[in-house]
């Protein structure tokens, strides 16, 4: 239950990476220092050698990167991979909330300073050194039988718990048998997943922010300059640091991310081969949304991307544009999960023509920057075949891909 305001300075420990790159739909992108956000909602960014600042529109920003690289997480500050209904994933240490509030808890670390957080807000929280991220199967919201399942370590379950508190020390569940609240520790768990309902989809312009210890969080942003931004997030206030970020990808301004929208039919996803009772329900390569094929984040040539989508040949997608968009945005390319033989081809068609065909492209190619032309276009194809080792490795990438209005 949200009964409170928190503000979370987000607190960082590496040296401050001056300036910014900021890409958008109408401009090329910008290098430099980010100084503030104008009551235009622009943002203003100060170039080395020029004394006229650009200035960019929030609406119009794809991503502002800051050219910093992953930080290794340490098992000691670091034991909680927690994702939250909104699909935020934050990594941290458990801290005890407050004495009269059962459904808070904190959680920190070096890179999210102290956050607290709401256990209603919680998907799922796992121990990272007893299980790999994602393996935790989830919970049916809609099954009324089911509850919380906790997961024990090494192995075991109760999927009839139900998560009472979060605390430094572990986890406090009701036993359902017992009519009784029980304590586990850390070490004795993998994890718990909650038997929650997703969060509704953020309406306004916002942003996903993704930090240097991978995780994830989306907010809106209501300030920025000095090398800090305020953000308005689910859990209330925050302020973070640039230095902490390796990239800020904006969302619902003006344009649509096709990981956003929903499919015009099934996809048309099949193998290679195909066996003679193939059922798509069954098929373990399926389109993923803002997730590479290899279930990590889409990755090209050491770049990483918040959207897009994650595909395996033979793939094709459909998308009823209703005349609405006039350019297709992208970057494409074999995620880097792939093994060296992986080679696809990508097509788009729009109402039936072939708009564009990338030719062969392999692991070892440069990320294609697309930027097509799709006004007046209806029905959107995006296709990725096969090229010349049939299906083996082929993880490919339509990295934020997105359709401008």
């Amino acid at each position: 239950m949200l009964r409170y305001a928190a503000l979370v300075v987000l607190v960082l420990a590496s040296p401050l990476q001056a300036g910014a790159r900021v890409s958008s739909i109408f401009k090329p992108p910008i290098e430099g220092d980010i100084t503030k956000l104008d009551n235009l909602n622009r943002l203003e960014i100060k170039i080395a050698g020029s004394d006229v600042p650009e200035r960019v529109g929030l609406d119009e920003v794809e991503e502002i990167s800051f050219g910093q690289s992953a930080v290794e997480r340490k098992k000691d500050e670091t034991p909680l991979r927690v994702l939250l209904t909104n699909g935020d994933l934050l990594y941290g240490l458990p801290l005890d909330g407050p004495e009269d509030n059962e459904d808070l808890f904190k959680l920190t670390s070096p890179r999210l300073g102290e956050i607290t957080l709401d256990i209603n807000l919680v998907a799922r929280i796992e121990v990272t050194a007893n299980v790999k991220p994602g393996t935790l199967p989830d919970v049916d919201p809609k099954d009324k039988d089911s509850r919380d399942c906790l997961h024990f370590a090494p192995d075991g379950a109760d999927p009839k718990a139900q998560l009472m508190r979060v605390t430094r020390e572990g986890l406090l569940v009701y036993n359902e048998i017992l009519k009784q609240d029980d304590k586990f520790s850390w070490s004795r768990v993998r994890g718990i997943v909650c038997k929650r309902k997703p969060a509704e989809a953020e309406k306004a312009l916002h942003g996903i922010f993704t930090l240097r210890d991978g995780s994830v969080l989306s907010a809106r942003i209501k300030s920025w300059g000095g090398g800090k931004l305020e953000l308005e997030h689910r859990v209330g206030a925050l302020v973070m640091e640039e230095r902490n970020l390796m990239s800020v990808t904006m969302k619902n301004g003006r344009y649509a991310y096709l990981s956003d929208l929903e499919f015009a039919g099934t996809p048309q996803e099949r193998p290679y081969y195909l066996p003679a009772d193939f059922k798509y329900e069954s098929y373990l390569f399926k389109v993923r949304r803002d997730r590479a094929q290899g279930g990590g984040q889409l990755t090209l040539r050491g770049r990483t991307f918040a959207k897009g989508l994650g595909v395996h040949a033979l793939s094709k997608l459909s998308y009823n544009l209703r005349k609405g968009y006039s350019k297709l945005v992208a970057t494409l390319g074999i995620d880097d999960s792939a093994g060296d033989l992986a080679s696809v081809e990508f097509k788009v068609y729009g109402d039936g023509k072939l708009l564009y065909e990338s030719g062969v492209v392999r692991r070892s190619s440069p990320a294609i920057e697309l930027n097509l032309d799709v006004l007046n276009v209806n029905e959107l194809v995006l296709e990725v075949t096969a090229a010349d080792n049939a299906d083996i490795q082929d993880r490919a990438n339509w990295a934020n891909i997105k359709v401008v209005r």
